[in-house]
């Protein structure tokens, strides 16, 4: 008996949704903008407001739309890993910095299962524009949020609650491979200036204050940026 030889062929999925999980809440969602056909999903904003709400408080905000297309196109990246979010909006009572883009439900702390955190830096620096990109090694997260500016890059030495101590020069310590290794001593603090910030680019945006200079995907800080940087060298600050 003959069978046929020719076998059927199975078409991907048009737009096919991306798991996530939120480690604090422990609530799943699929996260799917468009359907099989490219026509637009109803109702998943809400949802996903909903998922992204503040876990201290429970109180939701708007998300910026661009924030779960980017995440998404993460996902769709790294296909198979479901994306763990650590932190999506913050109410202000918890957020710090009047500042914050987790108050304005522009940020989203987050990993990807099964890839090094490392690899998620590389991947969102390379690829998108006009986002703040902060890699915490000894926190477990990378940090991403859209702007309308140049894009910045910063890392954070600090551990879960501790006060945050940033590199002095982000590039030069990828380039090293210091951010692989570093963990900072016990204790380290800073100046009040710094523990008023809530990340680098915070006082990158003071250094240049309607500039929009900041340190762009794979390339080097500006020079007023990078002066902000040397600026809080070793030093502490409130999370973000």
């Amino acid at each position: 008996m003959r069978f046929p030889t020719t076998v059927k062929k199975i078409r991907p999925v048009r737009n096919p949704p991306v798991d996530l999980f939120q480690i604090n809440t422990k609530e799943s969602f699929v996260l799917r903008l468009f359907d099989e056909r490219g026509r637009p999903i109803q109702g998943w904003q809400k949802r996903f407001q909903r998922f992204m709400r503040c876990h201290h408080t429970n109180t939701q905000h708007r998300i910026d739309p661009r924030l779960p297309r980017l995440m998404y196109q993460t996902g769709r990246h790294f296909v198979g890993h479901r994306l763990e979010v650590v932190s999506g909006y913050r109410n202000p009572k918890v957020a710090r910095n009047p500042r914050s883009p987790h108050k304005q439900g522009l940020a989203c702390d987050f990993r990807v299962a099964g890839v090094p955190n490392a690899t998620l830096r590389d991947y969102l620096r390379r690829t998108f524009d006009h986002v703040g990109v902060g890699f915490y090694p000894n926190s477990f997260f990378v940090h991403l949020d859209v702007r309308k500016g140049a894009s910045a890059f910063w890392i954070d030495y600090s551990g879960p609650g501790e006060g945050a101590t940033y590199s002095g020069n982000a590039h030069d310590d990828l380039r090293t491979g210091k951010a692989d290794w570093y963990r900072p001593a016990p204790g380290e603090r800073v100046s009040s200036r710094a523990e008023r910030a809530e990340s680098v680019d915070d006082l990158m945006e003071t250094a240049v204050k309607g500039g929009g200079a900041s340190a762009g995907p794979g390339g080097a800080a500006s020079k007023p940026a990078a002066a902000a940087q040397r600026g809080v060298q070793g030093r502490a600050s409130a999370p973000n």
